[in-house]
C-alpha cells in the first residue's frame, strides 16, 4: 500500500491544481464533486471503483448516494491535517479515471 503524501497545500496551490482536474471544486478545506449517472449499472461500477481507490490509497472520503437523482456526492479532505493535501489530489484524479461501463 502506498504511503499517503499528507503535505498540506495552500488554497492557491489547490486552485491551480483544480484548474486541470475536471468536475471538482474547492470549498474551504474540501474537494467536492457530484457524479451523475444514467443508470444503476454505472452507479454500481463507479462504487466498485470508489471502494478500490479507497482501499488502494488508504484514503477515506465522505460520500452519499442519492438513488432518486442517480448521483454520488463526494467530499475529499485529509481529516487528520484539517486541510487539502497531495493525497486528496491523487484521490480525485484517480476517481476521474473511471469510465462508464468499466
Amino acid at each position: 500500500m502506498p504511503i499517503e503524501d499528507k503535505t498540506v497545500l495552500t488554497p492557491t496551490q489547490v486552485d491551480q491544481e483544480l484548474s486541470t482536474i475536471i468536475g471538482w471544486k474547492r470549498k474551504e478545506s474540501l474537494l467536492l464533486r457530484d457524479f451523475l449517472f444514467s443508470n444503476f449499472k454505472d452507479i454500481t461500477f463507479f462504487l466498485n471503483h470508489l471502494v478500490k481507490t479507497i482501499t488502494e490509497q488508504n484514503h477515506h472520503p465522505d460520500f452519499t448516494l442519492n438513488t432518486e437523482k442517480k448521483t454520488i456526492s463526494i467530499a475529499v479532505t485529509t481529516h487528520s491535517k484539517k486541510g487539502i493535501t497531495q493525497a486528496d489530489l491523487l484521490f480525485v484524479k484517480t476517481l476521474n479515471s473511471w469510465k462508464p461501463g468499466s
